[in-house]
């Protein structure tokens, strides 16, 4: 007697199965991808983790640009030389950031990022930056986080136009 069995798999059952699965990092693609300036002056412990080269690989993975730059001068080139839409950089130098990113022609967005901030220091960066990031935390918030910021950019260009 003969026995058959037949595996009858739907779109993306393949997935489900142990060992198949695709991390999340790797089929992500970004809604608005963005061209992103991580400016990591050293030795800032929030830049450790935006220079870690796992990291600029998966938001590049996701279908972001990315240049890391080091010092003033190079952030100065950056900004002026090409569009940016976001700089990631250690909550320290934020500010000062800003005020620069503000005199840029395209204007980007400053995501800064804290290592192990207290509550007031969460609320403060939240209230002036619209976005909490963190060192500590995973590839996916941060790329929820350029989402976020590059949709507001979006919606913010929609409205000026129809003005």
């Amino acid at each position: 007697m003969l026995q058959a069995t037949n595996a009858a798999e739907a779109c993306g059952d393949k997935f489900l199965l142990v060992g198949r699965g695709v991390e999340f990092h790797r089929a992500y693609a970004a809604l608005y991808p963005a061209s992103i300036v991580i400016y990591a002056r050293l030795p800032a412990d929030a830049a450790k983790a935006i220079r870690d080269s796992r990291f600029q690989t998966s938001l590049k993975q996701a279908g972001h640009r990315v240049l890391l730059v080091e010092n003033e001068a190079a952030l100065a080139s950056a900004l002026e030389a090409d569009r940016v839409d976001l700089i990631l950089t250690d909550v320290a130098g934020a500010e000062r950031v800003s005020r620069r990113a503000l005199a840029a022609p395209s204007k980007p967005t400053v995501l800064p990022v804290m290592y192990r901030p207290t509550k007031e220091e969460v609320q403060t960066i939240e209230a002036r930056y619209q976005c909490r990031l963190t060192s500590a935390d995973r590839t996916d918030r941060y790329l929820a986080a350029i989402d976020n910021a590059m949709k507001a950019r979006a919606d913010a260009k929609k409205a000026k136009g129809r003005s």
